[in-house]
């Protein structure tokens, strides 16, 4: 008899967990969440203890692309603002998803980086004589090298460009610190924390190297894809 109570117990409480479940996934579904994978975007890396955000986020995010002094600025001007929005429904969908990180707490965080196999063997070679010439002009060539978000703020990062003469007396890309911005939830603004004005833009005494060797990791038709994309 008792062994039939705790039966018929347990089925109930399986059934209702059943019922939230699908009431939670309904609220989700009808919140219009258009989420994508993490996992699955080959123009950038990742840190964070899940993989899905919102498909809106993405793609106010220009990894990969190879940005002009205007495409900068204008980045700057328009779309930051526009940023804050898309990142508070990320933050919305962590908290209605319940999604944990792996010690069960709330996902409080989210750093993603620029995939630098896709960057410096596919985006930068098929714009190497424009970004040759933009930079010989005097003009900034930049690219998006990270992006943070948390439940206190939004930290956006940009690198820059240069070039360096080789052994060949020829020209080589390197890349130094530029560009970032941060916005705080508690304070409503944007401001600059980081802004670097190294000249010259050509042979310049500090730099970093890009990686030689790429690690498609047997992605290329994946990679090529989305070059053709990011090319429309």
């Amino acid at each position: 008899m008792q062994n039939r109570v705790n039966k018929g117990l347990s089925n109930l409480l399986v059934a209702e967990t059943l019922e939230i479940q699908e009431i939670h996934n309904e609220f989700l579904r009808e919140a219009g969440f258009d989420l994508t994978d993490l996992r699955s975007q080959i123009q950038l890396t990742y840190w964070s203890e899940q993989h899905f955000i919102t498909q809106s986020l993405i793609e106010l995010l220009p990894f990969g692309e190879i940005l002009s002094d205007i495409h900068f600025y204008s980045y700057v001007d328009y779309s930051l603002d526009e940023l804050i929005s898309k990142a508070n429904q990320t933050l919305l969908y962590w908290r209605f998803s319940g999604i944990t990180q792996y010690d069960g707490t709330p996902v409080t965080q989210l750093s993603l980086f620029y995939d630098e196999t896709f960057l410096w063997h596919y985006s930068a070679p098929s714009y190497q004589e424009e970004i040759r010439l933009q930079i010989q002009s005097g003009h900034r060539v930049r690219f998006l090298s990270r992006f943070l978000l948390s439940q206190t703020e939004i930290e956006v990062e940009f690198n820059e460009i240069r070039l360096q003469t080789n052994l060949n007396d020829d020209f080589q890309f390197v890349y130094t610190d530029s560009n970032t911005y941060q916005y705080k939830f508690a304070n409503l603004r944007w401001q600059p924390v980081r802004t670097v004005l190294l000249f010259p833009l050509i042979n310049l005494p500090t730099f970093l190297l890009p990686i030689t060797v790429p690690n498609t990791l047997r992605r290329e038709t994946e990679y090529q894809a989305y070059l053709s994309q990011v090319q429309c």
